[in-house]
């Protein structure tokens, strides 16, 4: 399926090259952007392991930082447009070339009517979101790269880095929407093979207007880790997905995926050895509901939703791979619990007091999907000793969001969680307060 799909897509761009003209009429130009300033004070994030510091001291980690982005859509002639967006993420005060660059986010073409109506090309790096972002949705997981979970000098989790270098096919045949996608994830030097592809299709069909369901495949090559002689990580996640909108107010979804192939790295998951075979079978189940009371004063909110996500079992490689998901069921667990062999239930509410001001609350618990005895931390880059028991623990969160003008909003966060039976260390819990300022233009 892969190589079809890519030989379909440029040849697509390869026809469109030769018999468009070769200069285009610029329609419309519309410059945008923001500038979002943070304040960090995170506690204990390593769970007990401290980053450089004795034994017997908490992890503490404070700073200031900046995102930046500026954009640029421009309207060209015969249903062509092209969009470039520069990205800016920085800690304050460390003024070194990773932080203090001026990065792509985007830089695609989008080609309406492509050959025929029905057809949409959009080439180059852009971002590419389905359904509830279970599966594709942020290419920089896993999050966590190592030592304090940063990308580029800042904290990886809040990082808004998430475009993809991709080709993406859309035929819009109201009501169905077939989606076609090849994505180069990794492209590196050393030799021919040791890249890492993404290949997907993603079909979305509104049986109703208030049913959608959608089905996907998404096929993962990565041998980027390989050896020459060894063989390819390949994840193959096959779902599907659909949301209910029938009832006033109320929005259900459930989305279900199984993944097969071959597991090169199980090893890494597994220290002692208990999994004796590399072909994954691993699947994910996920269910929200969430409810607007509209017609209520403050116009409040409720919302539940349970996530399961296989772990190793029964001496077979189960772990769920966590793809490129882009969800953030709660915001310590999200930079420091890893996205496979969890259970996930979480309840959310919120409501608007005045017309600008919003709050928010949240409480999740976790726990794991299979009895396991070490637990791989993204803000890390290791595993942290753990025992066989399930409970990881419960986060809660409380947010308060303040509308000052149209272009500007502030934003204040604070998290606990409170480590569960399944951490061997006993040092404390976790805490992350967070402000925000963020302009619009």
């Amino acid at each position: 399926m892969g190589k079809r799909l890519v030989a379909v897509l440029a040849l697509a761009l390869l026809v469109g090259a030769t018999f468009s003209t070769a200069y285009a009429e610029v329609q419309n130009v519309k410059i945008s952007g923001d500038i979002n300033i943070i304040g960090v004070a995170r506690n204990n994030f390593s769970l007990g392991t401290p980053i450089g510091s004795p034994d017997n001291a908490k992890e503490k980690n404070r700073l200031f930082g900046t995102q930046t982005r500026v954009r640029v859509d421009a309207d060209l002639t015969d249903n062509v447009a092209a969009t470039v967006r520069l990205i800016n993420e920085r800690s304050w005060n460390t003024e070194d070339n990773s932080n203090t660059d001026i990065d792509l986010d985007l830089a695609y073409v989008t080609l309406k009517e492509f050959l025929y109506s029905p057809l949409t090309l959009t080439l180059g790096r852009q971002e590419i979101r389905f359904g509830n972002q279970l599966i594709i949705g942020n290419s920089n997981n896993y999050i966590g790269t190592g030592t304090g979970n940063v990308l580029n000098g800042f904290p990886a989790d809040l990082s808004v880095r998430n475009s993809f270098d991709a080709m993406r096919a859309t035929l819009n045949y109201d009501p169905l929407v077939i989606d076609l996608v090849y994505s180069k994830l990794k492209n590196n030097d050393t030799n021919t093979s040791d890249d890492a592809d993404l290949f997907g299709i993603n079909a979305s069909y509104d049986v109703t207007k208030d049913l959608n369901v959608q089905a996907y495949i998404w096929d993962k090559r990565d041998k980027s880790e390989a050896t020459d002689n060894s063989k390819k990580d390949n994840v193959y996640t096959l779902g599907g997905l659909a949301t209910f909108r029938g009832i006033e107010d109320l929005v259900l979804s459930l989305e279900g995926a199984w993944q097969f192939g071959f597991n090169r790295d199980y090893g890494t998951y597994d220290p002692d050895g208990t999994v004796n075979s590399d072909k994954r079978r691993a699947f994910a189940l996920q269910a929200l509901a969430d409810y607007t009371f509209s017609k209520v004063k403050f116009t409040p909110s409720i919302g539940a939703g349970y996530t399961f996500l296989s772990g190793p079992r029964d001496g077979k490689y189960a772990g769920w791979d966590p793809m490129y998901y882009n969800q953030v069921i709660s915001n310590i667990a999200y930079a420091i619990l890893p996205f496979s062999n969890m259970q996930a239930i979480n309840l959310r509410a919120s409501m608007k007091p005045t017309d600008d001001v919003t709050l928010a609350a949240s409480f999740t618990n976790y726990r794991r999907a299979q009895s396991f005895n070490t637990l791989y931390s993204p803000y890390l880059g290791a595993s942290v000793a753990t025992n066989d028991k399930k409970d990881l623990g419960n986060e809660v969160d409380l947010t308060a969001t303040y509308d000052y003008t149209e272009d500007v909003q502030l934003g204040l966060t604070w998290g606990y969680f409170v480590r569960g039976k399944a951490f061997a260390s006993d040092r404390g819990n976790a805490s992350q307060l967070v402000g925000s300022m963020k302009v619009t233009f």
